[in-house]
């Protein structure tokens, strides 16, 4: 390159690159020949570039800043633009640069150039044009049509902004600043664009039609990648998409990559992985197909059953699974609770999975299977977003498993995101206020009713015995009320498990007991006889409250395992909890029992 005076400024159309081989520079066999003094010249009629290789010029592409850069998108899809620099500008730090732009298709559709930061979809801004309507800038919010929204209207700042369709070919014409306030810049050097087009003049998902470019504008009409420039009129360089962790092409209104041509892949955890393929009969299309089916592979790093879910709310009760148990058929289940018996395979005539196997080899659970996306009564696999369940035993019974989760994957890109489950910090509450009221303080108050003979005479241990309890009941309702709100915040039905059953009954049965105690039968005086109503009262009370106490121990460690999973927690950290909770319960339940029982046989 070279400038036009001795300032370092733009050099406008004086550069190129060229190759010279050293090895033999300035020599043909053997015969030394003149070299070239001028490699490069500028042609100011047309303002291409030449370079001069041996004593031959060829020319490699126009100043896209005097005449139109063509590059050839896709089959049928060609992209010409022109940089439109103003007077005393230079286009390498340009204020008012402008970018004059024409994509011409070969037949009848929606067309799309997209500007992005990162070269992917989310987040970018394109041109669209809808033949019958006028070219418009829209964000790309997401991967549905619903939310690719037009921009405000103080941002539509295109001119001679048109889309024809003429003699078979949709032709595409706007002029856009290349540097807008809160948009995303066109550099005078690397872009990463994105182009779509639709099968007709509607918006609406674009298939197969779509990619991922880096554009360097400051090049003489080259489009470059990863390693290096490629003549403009080659197909674009496709960019690497680790969404889904297969590199495929970055798609433009709806994509990352297609999972109808080859198995796209999503690592699930560490040591389990996901591949799937959706199978589109001819004729059909996948967003309304009717005998869709997706080919699926889960791969694990061990021997174990394996299990992958499909869900409505991201949640395990009320979804279907196919779960895979070494050396048995792979099978259709429904999941109606979280243990076992409650994992039951669905009828006969639902089990419609086709090429359907788990084996174990070379140290790996492999699952495979082909499903009907689309079954009658049974939760449908969309060509978007899908909440689906993964699980994995840690031995190939079917048993409660060593870890699982939800996410959701969108199909039709490829995206997947972890789900995690809401109102995190509530039901931790919920569990931490219950512990405190039936893992200590109902504890200490039974310990100090059976222990009353270390305690100062005059009747302190009842004092300890009812104020214990009275924080415990105060402990109790807040957790309980917790627990109804936050269910009714996430809508859904109360007192539906055991776990919740099970709190409901212990409530009422608290209730009775502090009720109970306030309308007591007084004890009569030393030495004389109880009556049978309070010897009956006793007998109630004792039983009542080791009924609560035992029904409160169960309830906690049940707490536990269901915020497992509900949250899929680290298992080491879930393991650890379980152990510090029950070493905690064996010493309270070591104190009540040993302790009782040698003051009454003492006495």
């Amino acid at each position: 390159a070279h400038g036009s005076d001795a300032t370092l400024a733009y050099h406008g159309g004086s550069r190129s690159s060229f190759s010279l081989n050293l090895s033999g520079s300035g020599f043909v066999g053997g015969t030394a020949t003149e070299p070239t003094e001028n490699p490069v010249t500028n042609d100011e009629a047309d303002g291409s570039v030449a370079v001069v290789q041996g004593n031959e010029q060829e020319q490699v592409g126009p100043d896209c800043t005097v005449n139109f850069c063509e590059n050839d998108l896709a089959s049928g899809l060609l992209q010409k633009y022109k940089i439109n620099v103003p007077e005393g500008q230079n286009a390498a730090n340009c204020e008012g640069c402008s970018i004059t732009m024409e994509l011409i298709f070969e037949g009848e559709a929606w067309l799309s150039i997209a500007f992005s930061e990162d070269g992917k979809m989310i987040g970018s801004e394109a041109v669209i044009g809808i033949p019958g309507s006028i070219p418009q800038k829209y964000m790309l919010g997401g991967y549905d049509v619903s939310v690719i929204q037009l921009m405000p209207e103080e941002q539509q700042t295109l001119t001679d902004a048109s889309i024809t369709t003429t003699n078979g070919q949709t032709i595409m014409k706007f002029t856009k600043l290349m540097s807008e306030p809160g948009e995303i810049e066109i550099l005078f050097g690397d872009n990463e664009f994105l182009w779509a087009h639709g099968s007709d003049a509607t918006l609406a998902y674009h298939g197969n039609n779509r990619a991922a470019f880096i554009l360097d504008l400051a090049a003489v009409g080259v489009a470059i990648g990863e390693e290096g420039a490629t003549n403009p009129t080659d197909p674009p360089v496709e960019v690497e998409d680790n969404r889904g962790n297969v590199p495929n092409a970055i798609q433009g209104l709806g994509g990352g990559q297609d999972c109808t041509v080859k198995f796209c892949e999503n690592e699930l955890t560490t040591g389990f992985l996901q591949k799937y393929r959706i199978n589109v009969p001819d004729g059909q299309d996948p967003e309304t197909c009717d005998g869709c089916t997706i080919d699926m592979e889960l791969i694990y790093d061990g021997e174990a059953w394996v299990s992958i879910g499909f869900s409505l709310n991201g949640r395990m009760i009320g979804s279907e699974a196919v779960i895979g148990i070494p050396g048995s058929t792979t099978l259709k289940y429904n999941l109606n609770g979280y243990t076992d018996n409650l994992v039951q395979p669905m009828p006969q005539e639902q089990q419609t999975l086709t090429d359907a196997s788990t084996v174990f080899q070379n140290g790996q659970t492999i699952m495979k299977f082909t499903k009907i996306m689309k079954e009658p009564g049974e939760v449908e696999i969309l060509f978007g977003d899908n909440d689906f369940l993964w699980a994995h035993g840690s031995a190939p019974a079917l048993t409660y498993h060593a870890s699982r989760s939800a996410f959701v994957l969108n199909l039709s890109s490829g995206a997947a995101q972890e789900v995690t489950a809401p109102n995190k910090g509530l039901w931790l509450a919920h569990g931490v206020i219950l512990f405190l009221a039936w893992g200590v303080f109902v504890p200490f108050a039974v310990q100090a009713s059976l222990l009353r003979k270390l305690l100062p005479e005059g009747g302190i241990w009842f004092q300890i015995h009812r104020g214990l309890n009275t924080i415990s009941l105060a402990l109790f309702i807040a957790g309980f009320a917790i627990s109804v709100a936050t269910t009714n915040k996430e809508e859904q039905p109360h007192f539906s498990n055991p776990h919740r059953r099970m709190g409901l009954a212990m409530f009422i049965m608290a209730i009775l007991q502090v009720i109970g105690g306030i309308v007591r039968p007084h004890n009569p005086p030393e030495g004389e006889k109880k009556k049978p109503v309070r010897v009956g009262w006793e007998v109630g009370h004792r039983v009542l409250g080791v009924s609560l106490l035992a029904c409160g121990f169960w309830q906690m460690y049940e707490g536990i395992l269901l915020y497992g999973v509900k949250y899929s927690t680290d298992e080491s950290d879930e393991e650890a909890i379980t152990i510090a909770y029950w070493v905690w319960i064996s010493v309270m339940i070591a104190v009540m029992v040993l302790g009782g029982a040698f003051f009454k046989f003492r006495n």
